[in-house]
């Protein structure tokens, strides 16, 4: 029969008073305490049976085999008696931050380069053989300005008798592996690291302690993409969808772990490598079977899906304008003119236009050259400005109701037929022709400031090809 020890504030233990209660699970109690002028935080065991006692061994035995291994939370002190009905099993650790607290008003970015460091951790454990099978929020500490793996009761390491029962569960509850709800003593213990560190991860980038059930999916209400606004984010979300794979050969190990996350890190801290990153993966996302050379769209919902598809992530584009300039593109939808639509283009107002097509050039080499290019009918104008040079290539209204224009200087006085402009009102360049090009952001050819003078509605679309494509051998 177990033995149950109640504990009260001012015990002293192996030299240790009790102080306050710091936290409690079915077995073990954590408390703070003092020894002279030391402190710490002593762990001791509650209910005192020979399974329990076993796994609290266990636990100090790995940790102070493994103190060399930056982010294994150190033992500074331990008893663990032959008897256990005369005293009781307990070690000291330093008092450290809970991962909930530590975690509290943080960006992400920083959050991810502190669970990288834990991964590293956790694969300097999997080399030695050492797997801790109980990662979650509640085992992780803040530390010496790190995070540090606590709570190794469950840790299964070489030559060690596993307690477990046959066909009984092991691990945390929201980040449990799959099979180690059905078979924990036979489970691979690397595997199941990467399945409950990767729903960690999660858990440390959401802030929802809760996390997700079976495998992760970018397309649910789940995915990354809505916490990690301005960052990039397709090779995190493979990670996590790899790691909690529902069969466990298929999860990387924590030597992968590591690199793609080392490699996520670089990427959102390179501008420019970002950027890159994020062109190509639209180019495989448009034509996952490989880029064509050439493609055009005339249907102007297909259009409006592709342009969408190059706004919705934040600087990645920027788009060249007929007769100069440009900016980054943002959005795109139908105008109220029937056959137009709008671009905003990091701006207040829209640039609408009838679109003829729209072309995406690829030349098999760095993908930073390929580009799409985007070609306006031409049309009528208005009959807004009676000079009919003040409106090539385009004429710049004010639209204060669909399809209703008046003149620009409308909007300095906010005025018009002796009343304020509506509420809808807005500016907008009406272009009557042309043609954009949108390139990456961190092309070559956005990183010269030449280009900016409108060359390409210069050319006709085969001479802008063949004018790129020159350069892009030529590099």
């Amino acid at each position: 029969m177990a033995k149950r020890n109640n504990y009260k504030k001012h015990h002293i233990i192996g030299g240790w008073k009790l102080d306050s209660l710091l936290g409690k699970g079915g077995n073990g109690e954590v408390w703070a305490a003092k020894n002279n002028d030391k402190l710490g935080a002593i762990k001791l065991l509650k209910n005192i049976r020979e399974s329990i006692y076993t796994r609290f061994k266990a636990e100090v035995y790995a940790v102070n085999n493994n103190q060399d291994i930056d982010g294994v939370v150190p033992i500074k002190d331990f008893g663990l008696p032959e008897d256990t009905s005369r005293s009781i099993p307990w070690f000291v650790m330093p008092i450290a931050t809970r991962f909930s607290d530590w975690r509290k008003d943080k960006n992400i970015f920083p959050v991810v380069k502190e669970m990288l460091m834990l991964a590293k951790t956790l694969e300097q454990l999997h080399s030695r053989n050492v797997h801790h099978r109980d990662i979650k929020p509640a085992n992780i500490l803040f530390l010496n300005d790190r995070l540090y793996l606590s709570d190794f009761g469950l840790v299964k390491y070489p030559d060690r008798k596993d307690v477990t029962e046959k066909g009984s569960d092991v691990g945390p509850k929201f980040t449990m592996a799959p099979e180690m709800r059905r078979y924990a003593s036979e489970a691979n213990g690397s595997c199941a690291d990467v399945y409950s560190f990767a729903k960690t991860l999660w858990i440390a980038i959401t802030n929802d302690l809760k996390c997700f059930d079976g495998q992760y999916n970018v397309f649910s209400t789940i995915s990354v993409n809505n916490y990690c606004k301005g960052l990039y984010t397709k090779t995190l979300n493979d990670l996590l969808s790899d790691c909690t794979e529902h069969t466990p050969e298929k999860r990387p190990n924590m030597s992968e772990v590591v690199e793609r996350l080392e490699n996520w890190i670089k990427i959102n801290d390179d501008f420019h490598d970002k950027n890159l990153t994020e062109w190509f993966d639209l180019q495989n996302k448009l034509f996952p079977a490989g880029a064509p050379s050439s493609v055009t769209w005339t249907n102007t919902e297909d259009i409006i899906t592709v342009l969408n598809e190059i706004a919705h992530i934040p600087s990645l584009n920027h788009t060249f304008l007929p007769g100069g300039g440009g900016n980054t593109f943002t959005d795109v939808k139908f105008a109220h003119e029937k056959g137009f639509i709008a671009l905003k283009i990091s701006t207040k107002m829209y640039d609408i236009l009838k679109p003829k097509k729209l072309t995406y050039e690829s030349f098999g080499v760095d993908p930073q050259w390929n580009y799409f290019r985007l070609e306006a009918e031409e049309v009528e104008n208005t009959g807004v400005y009676k000079n009919d040079s003040y409106v090539y290539p385009y004429e710049e209204l004010i639209e204060i109701a669909p399809v209703i224009y008046i003149e620009r200087h409308h909007w300095d006085n906010n005025e018009y037929n002796g009343k304020e402009l509506p509420e809808e009102a807005q500016i907008t360049c009406r272009y009557v022709k042309g043609s954009f090009v949108i390139f990456s952001t961190r092309s070559y050819y956005n990183q010269v400031s030449a280009t900016y003078d409108g060359r390409h509605d210069k050319f006709s679309e085969k001479e802008f090809r063949e004018y790129i494509e020159r350069s892009a051998q030529n590099v």
